[in-house]
């Protein structure tokens, strides 16, 4: 077996060491959600903030001050009285984005572990309305998004009919839910698609709002709830990437650009995995429970067997790291074992959901490897690139076309030349492709 090249072990240590530190600026934290995803300064006046008030929507301090909540003005539109009528913007505006949306303000992000509080049937939100298009997305979720979504039917039935009675208790999933139908109308019918982009970006925005709020006080009631919204979510992220750009899913556009925070939604995803193991008792005993089924027996120390030719390729990768230090090649060593399990389990537990198996990916690696992710660091790139070969088993959904290519494309620009060896069968691979030998 080859040995690491000593020129790109270099490079890689260069290269991360190289990453143009972002410049220096004053900014509060402070502000709403809303406002920092429409990245202007928010003026922080509570209950709502001026700016939210100017542009109709729902402030996120409403959270925090729900007794000074002020009752929206009607709907310029008949509507049935409920809970989920968008907002319209201004001229010339545009909701924030799902891409925005996941940089959560450090200040109100759940980062520590979830308790179980007291229990709760539900929170209590205001009245609110929805208007026939939300219920054209309602009709559309529960008739075709789901069979497009899993290709287990179990899976496709709790997501068509328990997800959506869970919906109906907590307005945070309604929104989800429509803001991920209303994104694979956009496709459907292009004639429309700026029309149903605007509708997902409202849903979305109120659905993460509430949500943040509601997971902040996790219970036996509504886990559930807040498991399907995170799986819906891995959707939304996906489905709102634009493949004729970078991709924006682990690095932001620019490093130059000082007012684009990286996208962090990466890390509400992996809040599922807090939320699985404090909830656990009452998720595996609950109206998700057909869910977990296939997972519960596994022995979380088995051995990963790979077919010869991807046992190999793993192989050749992890010399990529060899004479990086220590600690680094620690977490780079746990992040492909964690890559490993996924192509081992898509080839020998084909009873498994294969959309469940590939999205575990992003809980499984450790905070250490997103560190290094984001810094940008070689090896750690080349892991994603490997990732992606699996990513590109899950082409036929909708939501999925052609996203591992631009993944992948997106990361071999950032990564450069000199890592030939170890891009070559990632890029045969995801590509199609045959690529000439180095």
């Amino acid at each position: 077996m080859e040995s690491a090249q000593p020129g790109a072990v270099a490079a890689a240590e260069g290269a991360a060491q190289r990453v143009k530190p972002r410049r220096p600026h004053h900014k509060s934290r402070n502000g709403c959600v809303q406002c920092k995803a429409r990245k202007i300064k928010c003026g922080e006046e509570k209950p709502t903030c001026k700016k939210c008030q100017s542009y109709g929507t729902e402030c996120s301090f409403l959270q925090t001050h729900p007794l000074q909540r002020v009752p929206p003005p009607p709907p310029p539109q008949a509507a049935v009285p409920t809970w989920a009528d968008p907002k319209p913007t201004p001229t010339g505006s545009r909701e924030p984005t799902i891409q925005s949306m996941l940089s959560p303000d450090p200040n109100t992000t759940q980062s520590s572990s979830p308790a179980i509080s007291s229990p709760m049937r539900r929170s209590s939100p205001p009245p609110e309305s929805f208007t026939m298009q939300d219920l054209e997305l309602l009709h559309f979720y529960t008739t075709t998004y789901s069979d497009n979504f899993f290709e287990d039917p179990k899976l496709i039935e709790i997501y068509r009919t328990t997800v959506v009675q869970l919906a109906f208790d907590y307005p945070f999933l309604m929104h989800e839910i429509m803001s991920v139908a209303a994104l694979n109308l956009a496709i459907i019918r292009p004639q429309k698609r700026a029309s149903y982009h605007h509708l997902s970006d409202t849903h979305a925005a109120t659905g993460l709002s509430l949500f943040q709020a509601e997971v902040s006080k996790l219970n036996e009631h509504n886990c559930h709830a807040c498991l399907a919204f995170s799986a819906l979510i891995f959707t939304n992220a996906w489905a709102s990437q634009d493949v004729n750009k970078p991709s924006t899913l682990f690095l932001s556009p620019s490093n130059d650009d000082e007012d684009y925070e990286q996208i962090r939604w990466i890390k509400l995803q992996r809040g599922t995995k807090t939320l699985i193991s404090t909830a656990w008792p009452s998720l595996v005993n609950g109206p998700l429970a057909a869910m977990f089924v296939p997972w519960k027996d596994l022995d979380p120390n088995r051995a990963d067997p790979l077919p010869e030719d991807e046992e190999r390729r793993f192989q050749e990768l992890a010399e990529s790291w060899s004479a990086v230090s220590e600690d680094k090649r620690g977490i780079l060593d746990g992040a492909l074992k964690q890559t490993r399990r996924i192509f081992s389990m898509l080839t020998f537990f084909p009873e498994q959901s294969k959309i469940e198996i590939i999205m575990t990916w992003f809980t499984a690696v450790s905070d250490e490897y997103l560190d290094l992710l984001e810094q940008k660091y070689p090896q750690a790139i080349l892991i994603v690139m490997y990732y992606c070969v699996v990513l590109q088993r899950l082409e036929s959904a909708w939501w999925m076309k052609g996203k591992a290519e631009n993944l992948l494309q997106t990361m071999v620009d950032v990564l450069g030349s000199g890592w030939e060896r170890w891009t070559r069968w990632p890029i045969e691979k995801v590509f199609n492709r045959q690529v000439q030998p180095f």
